[in-house]
């Protein structure tokens, strides 16, 4: 029986509408995820990796909007389209069942929060009856209960039946009451602190109490991705999340992100330009250019037998000792007046008349190995 992808990205049209004319950044993308994989996905900067990416997640910024496809998420065996999805809904799938590792951590991290504020919240986002259940059960085990805790037990009673009640928003509102709300908080503390010492953190503790800017580059990124798995979720998104960190930072960091998956079970979307990363850290890749995909298959495969011309060229740039260094003819074109046909006909040496008129589709060449060329299929 086959397993089901986690993600389907079929046929993602999404256009930029500028006063310099209409961006089309994404011209018929097409994706699948399996459960427990980490894809990759390499390309030239401004080829629609990170806009594929918060696509997945429900995220358009404004100019942007989809013009077509599909995006299905298999979540709990039950396949969602998250394009016909109002934004309450995506709000309850993202953080929960995908979540994503931006490129630069300090820029997502809120200065004048600390690290337990921002991590509980996604907490009490997604798990709110959780850690209320927690609590509850901490104070009924108390041998000798004084009055103040029969008192609160009553509360989270009351609270456990109604995570958003009216009664407890108001109670929070007065401050001499508001210590009620401590056994929910020394829960959600136990799990931050769980949470990062999981990632390798040296004195979670007192990193929880940390503002951002008490943190270095690689700790930062860490409580970052302490948020992005708060919730064990079905996909992980990682942008880029070794950029501007040092070498031995960056190993860290890969090296944790292979543990997690084999700990939390996700599978895992990994955006970057490194195609050493990709064939450390990846069993499948996907090669975007000019908002397409042009070629996917599995890492190894691709490595030893690129079928596209643009895959080929990537590989053929990767620097050599003692060989000159190659580099592909041409620029990106711009996608606001992109080519007819192919988008890389311009820069390849195998176009034919066909790649200057007709898009070609993205076909299944081998078990697994699809291409976007005239070259192949028909």
């Amino acid at each position: 029986m086959e397993i089901e992808n986690i993600v389907d990205v079929e046929n993602l049209m999404l256009r930029f509408y500028t006063y310099e004319g209409i961006v089309e950044a994404l011209d018929g993308v097409n994706l699948h995820i399996k459960p427990n994989e980490i894809l990759g996905v390499v390309g030239e900067t401004g080829c629609g990796k990170s806009v594929t990416s918060l696509a997945i997640l429900g995220i358009v910024m404004p100019p942007g909007r989809i013009e077509n496809g599909k995006i299905i998420i298999n979540v709990n065996g039950k396949q969602i389209d998250i394009l016909k999805l109002h934004e309450e809904a995506i709000r309850k799938i993202r953080g929960k069942d995908i979540s994503m590792v931006f490129q630069e951590p300090r820029a997502y991290l809120n200065p004048v929060y600390t690290v337990f504020d921002q991590i509980s919240e996604v907490l009490i986002e997604h798990r709110k009856q959780e850690f209320i259940n927690r609590a509850l059960q901490t104070l009924k085990n108390q041998p000798k209960k004084s009055t103040i805790t029969n008192f609160y037990i009553s509360i989270y009673e009351k609270w456990s039946k109604n995570p958003n009640s009216l009664l407890i928003r108001f109670l929070s509102k007065i401050p001499i009451l508001r210590r009620f709300q401590n056994p929910f908080k020394k829960e959600l503390r136990k799990e931050v602190v769980q949470l990062l010492k999981s990632l390798g953190m040296a004195d979670p503790e007192r990193v929880a109490d940390s503002y951002p800017h008490e943190l270095s580059g690689g700790m930062a990124q860490r409580v970052v991705i302490a948020m992005a798995l708060a919730c064990n979720p079905t996909l992980l998104i990682c942008d880029e999340p070794t950029t501007n960190l040092d070498v031995t930072v960056q190993a860290q960091i890969l090296e944790l992100i292979r543990a997690l998956r084999a700990k939390f079970k996700s599978s895992i979307l990994y955006i970057t330009h490194d195609l050493g990363v990709i064939a450390e850290l990846c069993e499948r890749v996907a090669v975007m250019y000019a908002g397409n995909v042009v070629e996917l298959a599995p890492v190894i495969e691709l490595f030893k037998n690129p079928l596209h011309p643009y895959t080929r060229a990537l590989l053929e740039s990767i620097p050599r000792p003692g060989q000159p260094f190659k580099s592909i003819p041409g620029i990106v074109p711009s996608l606001i007046n992109p080519p007819k046909g192919c988008r890389f006909n311009e820069r390849c040496n195998y176009a034919m008349d066909i790649c200057y008129k007709i898009k070609p589709k993205f076909i299944k060449v081998k078990e697994d190995h699809f291409v976007a060329c005239h070259l192949y299929g028909e």
